[in-house]
């Protein structure tokens, strides 16, 4: 006889989501809890929640939602709303602000370029030949992925829906 699997609740599923998302998010800088608190925003229905329902979702003490919050609402992907009659804070995904921040993001590449370019400005020894060459190399990559970036900025901002 087979065991018959119950089906997962949809709070196990959101909780299953939570962590692979809030990985994908430490590995992209964020830490473990704020990670996990953006992610947990991206997917709540309603798309705001307030301090402790985000708290026990998380199951995490107040300090480290408060300082999760504190960095998103600081980096402005996070906002807080409120409701008339009600005294809470609710707090959600700013996807407008959070359009603008991944557009700055990208545009660091450019930033990078120059910076790399003032690097090979004063490594004209002739000392080190190949490492120059890599950091010319490294140059021209990031050169060509800020002009391919810009472009794709621009299609999408001419077609955006």
């Amino acid at each position: 006889m087979t065991e018959r699997k119950e089906p997962e609740s949809k709070k196990a599923r959101i909780q299953r989501k939570v962590e692979r998302m809030g990985v994908f998010f430490e590995q992209a800088g964020l830490t473990p809890m704020t990670g996990r608190v953006f992610a947990y925003l991206l997917l709540a229905e309603p798309p705001h929640k307030d301090f402790y329902e985000i708290q026990e979702f998380m199951n995490a003490s107040k300090s480290s939602i408060s300082t999760a919050l504190k960095f998103l609402q600081n980096d402005g992907v996070v906002e807080y709303i409120t409701f008339s009659g009600d005294r809470r804070r609710y707090f959600r995904i700013n996807p407008d602000r959070w359009y603008v921040r991944l557009k700055e993001r990208f545009r660091q590449l450019t930033e990078m370029q120059a910076l790399i370019a003032s690097v090979l400005e004063e490594r004209q020894s002739g000392k080190y030949d190949d490492f120059n060459a890599e950091l010319h190399r490294l140059e021209a990559f990031h050169a060509y992925l800020a002009d391919g970036i810009e472009q794709l900025i621009e299609k999408w901002e001419q077609a955006k829906p």
